[in-house]
């Protein structure tokens, strides 16, 4: 198709070149007094094709291992230095908090491995041995892996209490043998920006089932003391931060490798020892890179089932002791008047003096490209604000396939619906590397964006067909899992991935875990597959009462008179 990011790049400077106070610069270099369309228009230029994927991700690899390594170093030789008494009293806060939030009632949050365990999952990723990314790949038709004998043995106990389960495990044993001690995780990399790519770390199959139980006991924990729920604190902390860019009274905080920065020495001096010595028989206290073994100086990685809720544990408790310290009252009437999501971090601007101190205490390093405490701009939870108006950028990450461009298109539209800023050229542009066929793929708002170009009727190029209840009927792309069938004695895989055995209670436990949906299991794969299929609707012109751009909810004549614009020639 011919598409590259110079090319893109040069479209959407043409559209916002008259918004553009200093030239195409980091929008963080603007003077505090420009115009909202000036402010987006710098971010768009900025970040359009900053995710971009390249070709070749050695670079890109090199530079993740060579900060996360600096990250370890940085854990193994973090010491406590409490400089004064103000540092005292602010540390002592926050081990109050840390300690309140493991003793509910006075009594400790969890007394053996089976308070957790019963929790446990699989989670969707990849671990180590497995031969699928299924919980039914993983548990039933694969060698287990686990870095202690103590910790197999826990898993193997809490099996025997549910019969289908240990039958299942039974037939696993029979089919690949006990388990495989391995000496830690395995490092690999996932695309991130141009310039350096994501690490993460994959774990071995019980250590990640044990892991995510304990994650799902610190989740309740969260939801119970700081009326903290992970499935929606997102929505929490981008109302705060809106809030935040229109007076100022919120500060945003965002943290510079916070997943690899909580050190085994922090997580020892905070934590009482019965939590830390969970926490090292769930861990893994290596990681192996191209065979070489890391040893782990921080608690956990990106990619470890507690690293989020620990994380989320960690920094709320810093914030309340933060608040407290300051004499900056909690609740805000009934609500909180702060928000913590991971390293996502929400609070009053009169102690965000207090919390940087105490995170600089405990070795956490603020990403100064993504904490704002001046201006009128805030960020947090992938919403961006400038004073209270919409202000998230576009992040085109690669335009190798039909849907790609779709995605590149709608997601375009609706920035210009809520900035007010043609995109003519990038629209342009973009359309001209669809097929022939895909040119005319329309469909209403309420598809997905890669289900084809979301327009309004009125753009429709022929008088549309309909059905005989009046509605619609249009074509669009679907994509299309791959499966696991499981047949009668028999599992049958699609290609490229490795066979299972048949393991008739495994099947049932998949079941019961709700993986097993009519004789199928879904399988990850990171190439997708789209069919086309016919689709109607009674009502074309319409956007969802639940559907969110940036925060916010369009209005149809905002994006119709965007979209309408964006197709004019330029």
């Amino acid at each position: 198709m011919g598409l590259s990011s110079d090319a893109l790049y040069s479209a959407v400077y043409k559209d916002v070149s008259a918004f553009l106070p200093l030239g195409p610069v980091d929008p963080s270099k603007l003077p505090p007094d420009v115009s909202y369309k000036q402010f987006v228009g710098t971010s768009l230029l900025f970040d359009i094709t900053r995710k971009w994927v390249p070709s070749d991700t050695r670079d890109a690899d090199a530079s993740a291992l060579e900060k996360f390594l600096a990250s370890n170093k940085k854990c193994r030789d973090w010491d406590l230095r409490l400089e004064n008494s103000w540092d005292d009293q602010l540390y002592g806060c926050f081990l109050r908090e840390i300690d309140s939030f493991l003793h509910p009632q006075g009594e400790m949050l969890f007394s053996s491995f089976f308070d957790f365990i019963g929790l446990g999952r699989t989670g969707p990723g990849a671990a180590l041995g497995a031969r699928g990314n299924s919980l039914y790949a993983k548990l039933f038709s694969s060698k287990l892996t686990v870095t202690s004998e103590y910790l197999y043995n826990m898993y193997r106990n809490f099996v025997q209490w549910f019969p289908s389960f240990d039958e299942a495990e039974v037939n696993r044993r029979q089919n690949f043998g006990n388990y495989d001690k391995v000496g830690g995780s395995r490092c690999s990399f996932v695309p991130k920006t141009q310039d350096t790519s994501r690490m993460i770390c994959v774990e071995p199959s019980v250590n990640m089932f044990c892991q995510l139980g304990l994650g799902a006991l610190l989740e309740a924990r969260l939801r119970s003391y700081f009326c903290i729920d992970l499935g929606l604190q997102p929505m929490e902390n981008r109302r705060l931060a809106c809030v935040g860019s229109k007076d100022g009274s919120f500060s945003t905080i965002d943290l510079s490798s916070a997943s690899d920065s909580i050190s085994l020495r922090l997580c020892e001096k905070i934590f009482p020892s019965w939590f830390f010595r969970t926490l090292l028989e769930l861990r893994s206290s290596s990681t192996y890179y191209k065979g070489d073994r890391i040893p782990l100086f921080m608690i956990s990685t990106m990619g470890n089932g507690f690293t989020f809720p620990l994380q989320t544990v960690i920094f709320s408790c810093l914030i309340r002791a933060a608040y407290i310290h300051s004499g900056v009252p909690i609740l805000d009437g009934f609500r909180k008047n702060w928000a913590c999501f991971g390293d996502d971090l929400v609070v009053d601007s009169s102690c965000y003096r207090s919390v940087i101190r105490l995170l600089d205490l405990l070795g956490f390093c603020p990403n100064s490209k993504k904490t704002f405490f001046e201006g009128p701009f805030r960020e947090s939870c992938g919403a961006d604000w400038f004073f209270g108006q919409p202000a998230r950028s576009v992040f085109i990450k690669k335009l190798r396939s039909q849907q790609d461009i779709f995605v590149a298109i709608n997601l375009l539209n609706s920035w210009s619906a809520y900035t007010g800023i043609a995109l003519r050229n990038a629209i342009s542009y973009l359309m001209n590397g669809l097929s022939l066929s895909n040119k005319t793929r329309f469909v209403p708002f309420d598809e997905n964006n890669d289900a084809g170009i979301r327009i309004p009727s009125i753009l429709l190029p022929n008088i549309p067909k309909r059905d005989l209840n009046g509605s619609i009927v249009y074509e669009t792309y679907r994509s299309s899992p791959k499966v696991i069938r499981i047949m009668d004695g028999d599992i049958r895989v699609p290609k490229h991935v490795k066979k299972l055995s048949f393991n008739p209670s495994g099947l049932y436990v998949s079941f019961l875990f709700g993986e097993l949906v009519s004789f199928r299991i879904s399988v990850r794969h990171d190439r997708v597959m789209y069919r086309t299929k016919l689709r109607c609707t009674p009502f074309w012109d319409y956007i969802p009462t639940d559907n969110l751009n940036n925060g916010i909810r369009l209005s149809w004549q905002q994006w119709e008179t965007a979209v309408v614009i964006n197709f004019t020639n330029p």
